[in-house]
């Protein structure tokens, strides 16, 4: 998404290897983030009000990012393994995430479907994951930009990232806290 209409970017250095990190990053749990759990069971609340039953849950032992996946999210890139010291994910989705009841991800196929939609009163989400070595450290971001298909998309989600700029952020930094804590434990396992 070369030109977002909003973006969101944040940057931790874990003292540990990269493979280590990127390890840790792949595998950390909704659990292990410690702000996560009550801030997304807020932003569902309307929805679960709505449909008078609670959301459907996986196994505990999902990742953050298989989540995203359960969500409605579609991967639009990873890699493997750690090559050249850098590895990255990417996730993608649209919608109308500022309603209160309906605000999950459209159903899209695949990463093209994703670049080809332009449904009218939608946004596009787009957020990544990257660690990058840097020395005897690793640099983890991540990174979020969102893109309305039409100027109403665009002003209804402006003042929707008004409100929720803020809890999205320390979702995040939380994210990447969790995730140096996993690393510098250097276990693939959830922390308690």
């Amino acid at each position: 998404m070369p030109e977002p209409h909003f973006t969101e970017r944040h940057t931790r250095t874990v003292q540990a290897p990269i493979d280590l990190v990127w390890a840790a990053a792949t595998a950390l749990t909704p659990g292990e983030i410690r702000v996560a759990g009550p801030l997304m069971a807020l932003r569902s609340l309307p929805r679960v009000l709505k449909e008078r039953r609670l959301p459907g849950r996986g196994p505990d032992c999902a990742s953050f990012l298989e989540v995203f996946e359960r969500e409605g999210f579609i991967e639009l890139s990873r890699d493997s393994v750690v090559q050249d010291g850098r590895a990255s994910v990417v996730y993608g989705g649209a919608g109308r995430f500022w309603s209160p009841s309906d605000n999950s991800p459209l159903p899209l196929a695949d990463p093209a479907a994703f670049e080809a939609h332009s449904g009218p009163g939608t946004v596009k989400v787009a957020f990544s994951l990257e660690v990058s070595a840097v020395g005897g450290a690793t640099q983890v971001t991540t990174e979020t930009r969102i893109a309305g298909t039409d100027h109403r998309a665009r002003r209804v989600f402006g003042r929707y990232w008004l409100i929720i700029r803020g809890p999205s952020g320390l979702i995040r930094r939380s994210w990447l806290a969790a995730i140096d804590r996993r690393a510098r434990k250097g276990t693939d396992r959830p922390t308690p």
